[in-house]
């Protein structure tokens, strides 16, 4: 069994550490890493599908294929792959006909 160690400030009293206890529990803040407290501009589930759904066909010679253009901003999970959906959409690529449009 392994032992959980506290490190405990000097600035801190004993006697202010025993009433915060016996107040309630206490909720320590923990301060998220860079990389998932960047500030990132993150269309909203719903926004992001209208605007896929909107752009689904080409706008140049209507074919249905069309792949969402996205920069490498997304946010990455523990295992450093990207997280679907976080990426910034700048706009759409038709697979027959190459035409790119930006994502309106």
């Amino acid at each position: 069994m392994s032992q959980l160690k506290l490190y405990r400030p000097d600035g801190l009293d004993i006697d202010e550490l025993v009433a915060r206890e016996e107040s309630g529990p206490v909720i320590l803040p923990f301060a998220l890493s860079s990389r998932y407290s960047r500030d990132y501009r993150l269309l909203d589930p719903v926004s992001r599908a209208r605007t896929i759904h909107h752009n689904r066909r080409c706008c140049h010679c209507g074919h249905p294929i069309v792949e969402p253009i996205e920069l490498d901003d997304g946010v990455v999970n523990r295992n450093r792959l990207p997280v679907p959906g976080t990426a910034t959409l700048v706009g759409f690529r038709c697979d027959r006909c190459h035409t790119e449009w930006p994502a309106a």
